[in-house]
C-alpha cells in the first residue's frame, strides 16, 4: 500500500530550512560585515576616541601612512586643531602637540609658526649652514647662520642718489632697489639705503660692542651675532627718509609708503613688530629685505614673515 504524501509536513519542513538558511546568511553576512568594519580606517579612529567630525578631518588632511602613525597613538584632543591649520606641516605634529601642551595661552596658529621656524627650541640652539643656493630666498637668522668666509660675489656700492655713501648690496638687486626708489620719488619722498651689506667681522664687531658694554643678553636682543645677521647676505638693508627725524613710524608718510609698495619690487618689511617670538629679533621699522616680486607678494598678501615663508613654502 502506497502511502499519501504529507504536503503540509513538507511543506514545513520546507519553510523551516529556508528560514535557517535564511538566518544562517543573515548571521554570516553580518559576521562578514562586522569583521570587515572593523577593518576601516573609521571604526579603527572611532575606537580611539575621534568623533565623526574629527575622523572627517584625519581623512581629508591626512595620507594613508600618516594615518597609520595616528592609528598607532592614543587619542588627542588637539590633533584636528592643528590639521586645518594653513600652514601645518605633518613633519611637525608631535612639536605643535607638546608646545601647545605647555603654551596654552597661545593659539593654535601662533604655535604652527614657532614651531615651523623652529623657535620652539632656544635662540642659536641646533643652528645649520644658511643654503646659499637659495639665491635670493637665502634664509639667515638664529637658527640659520653664514660662515666668516661667505661674501656675496657681485657686491655693488650704492649710487650716492640712492643712499649714504659707503653702503654696497648685491648686483643682483640693484635695479629692483631703485626702481622702488625712483617711484618713491615720484610719489614725493625721498628714501635712501642707511645700512646695506656687512661683513662678518663688522658683525662681529657690532654685537661685541654691545656686549662689551651691557651684557650677552642685551647684546642678543639688540642685533645679531656674526654669521646670523641678512646684512652679510648683501640681500638686506636699512631703508629710510633722507635727512629725516622721524618720532612716529606707523603714521609716517614714508613708512606708510614702503609698506603698500615695496613687495612690487621684491622687498618685504624684514621685522614686523609683534613677530618677536617668530623671526627672534626686535622690529626694525625700516629694515627691509629682497626675496623677489614673487615671494614679497606672497608674504605681503599672507600676512607673514619671511622665516614662516622659508618654513612651508621652501623648505617644507
Amino acid at each position: 500500500m502506497i502511502k499519501k504524501l504529507n504536503y503540509k509536513k513538507i511543506g514545513v519542513f520546507v519553510g523551516c530550512t529556508l528560514v535557517a538558511v535564511i538566518a544562517i546568511t543573515m548571521f554570516v553576512s553580518s559576521l562578514v560585515k562586522t569583521s570587515n568594519l572593523k577593518k576601516t580606517t573609521e571604526y579603527k579612529l572611532e575606537k580611539i576616541g575621534y568623533t565623526e567630525n574629527e575622523i572627517n578631518v584625519i581623512k581629508d588632511k591626512l595620507n594613508e601612512g600618516q594615518i597609520n602613525d595616528i592609528l598607532n597613538s592614543e587619542y588627542n584632543i588637539d590633533l584636528t586643531k592643528f590639521l586645518n591649520e594653513k600652514y601645518f606641516i605633518y613633519a611637525n605634529l608631535t612639536r605643535y602637540l607638546n608646545y601647545y601642551s605647555e603654551h596654552k595661552d597661545l593659539n593654535v596658529s601662533n604655535v604652527v609658526a614657532i614651531v615651523n621656524v623652529g623657535a620652539d627650541s632656544q635662540w642659536y640652539n641646533n643652528v645649520k649652514n644658511t643654503d646659499v643656493s637659495k639665491g635670493e630666498l637665502m634664509l639667515v637668522n638664529k637658527f640659520n647662520g653664514l660662515n666668516e668666509g661667505y661674501e656675496p660675489e657681485d657686491l655693488r656700492e650704492i649710487s650716492a642718489t640712492y643712499a649714504y655713501s659707503g653702503n654696497y648690496i648685491s648686483e643682483s638687486i640693484y635695479d629692483d632697489l631703485t626702481e622702488m626708489l625712483d617711484a618713491a620719488k615720484d610719489a614725493g619722498y625721498t628714501l635712501v639705503v642707511s645700512q646695506g651689506y656687512r661683513s662678518y667681522k663688522d658683525q662681529l664687531d657690532a654685537y661685541k660692542d654691545i656686549e662689551n658694554y651691557s651684557s650677552m643678553r642685551e647684546a642678543d636682543a639688540r642685533a645679531a651675532r656674526a654669521g646670523h645677521s641678512e646684512y652679510q647676505t648683501g640681500l638686506s638693508m636699512l631703508i629710510e627718509p633722507y635727512n629725516k627725524i622721524i618720532e612716529d613710524v606707523s603714521n609716517n608718510a614714508e613708512h606708510i609708503w614702503l609698506l603698500a609698495n615695496a613687495h612690487r619690487y621684491g622687498f618685504i618689511l624684514r621685522y614686523p613688530a609683534g613677530t618677536e617670538n617668530i623671526t627672534g629679533f626686535a622690529s626694525e621699522e625700516w629694515r627691509f629685505r629682497y626675496v623677489g616680486r614673487e615671494a614679497a607678494s606672497t608674504i605681503k598678501s599672507e600676512n607673514i614673515t619671511f622665516d614662516e615663508y622659508y618654513a612651508y613654502y621652501i623648505n617644507k
